[in-house]
């Protein structure tokens, strides 16, 4: 009979073979998926929007929209400037887009508060949608929209400041408006990403137009649509809150 001594001598050259027992195995195994998942988690974590946290899923997704978004910014702001500008030149034209504002909005600023805010919510979350969808034209559509809206904002902005003053535009446009554009503005950028692709696609460049546009339907969905309900609060309840003070 083999000395114990000799067979632990012999284990530690290699020269005996000891069978693995079952739970080891398995333990091993389990540590081999796991591992597995952790790899493809930090993989998921790297693409745009889809970080460990909310937080972080939002500054990744706006650092990779962010020049999409700066330009429709830059275009919203010069097409209200132009507005406003014109409104002073062409007084006329200016009352014309006035009445057809003020018509189209009378009969909902007649209801109740909280049918106002949903008024307000359900507008703003239609179009900003639609900014993001009608992209896939190249982008055309939603740059031409922005361009109309900040346009009819100037033009709205330089006759009420007429009559109560640039204190009451700035104290009526601050509180939601910090939330309400850059909202906005994101799904026109988004939209203006995915006209760039589809453009690109169509010279023959590689592009993922399929799973952009899935990503910025979940940033949609995740952030822009909540804040826009937050700023439909703020603009229905807060607002008229701050501007009974003048």
């Amino acid at each position: 009979m083999e000395r114990e001594e000799d067979h632990y001598l012999r284990e530690k050259n290699g020269e005996v073979r000891t069978e693995t027992p079952d739970w080891e195995r398995e333990e091993k195994i389990y540590a081999s998926e796991e591992n597995s998942f952790l790899a493809d988690s930090r993989k998921t974590e790297s693409r745009p929007g889809t970080g460990t946290s909310r937080a972080s899923g939002f500054t990744s997704y706006l650092r990779f929209i962010w020049p999409y978004v700066l330009f429709i910014t830059f275009v919203f702001f010069g097409a209200l400037v132009a507005g406003y500008t014109s409104s002073a030149n062409f007084p006329e034209m200016a009352d014309t887009l006035m009445e057809g504002f003020s018509s189209r909005f009378a009969p909902l600023l007649a209801l109740p508060p909280i049918f106002i805010m949903l008024g307000i919510f359900l507008n703003n979350a239609f179009v900003s949608l639609l900014f993001l969808v009608l992209g896939l034209v190249f982008g055309i559509l939603p740059v031409l929209f922005i361009a109309f809206n900040g346009y009819i904002v100037g033009v709205i902005s330089h006759i009420v400041a007429q009559e109560r003053g640039l204190l009451f535009i700035f104290l009526a446009l601050l509180p939601h408006g910090v939330l309400e554009l850059p909202m906005v503005f994101l799904s026109a950028g988004i939209g203006l990403r995915l006209g760039h692709q589809v453009f690109a696609a169509l010279i023959g460049r590689p592009t993922e137009i399929k799973k952009e546009f899935k990503e910025g339907l979940q940033f949609y969905f995740r952030w822009i649509l909540p804040l826009l309900f937050l700023a439909a609060v703020v603009e229905t309840f807060i607002t008229p809150l701050i501007l009974s003070f003048l």
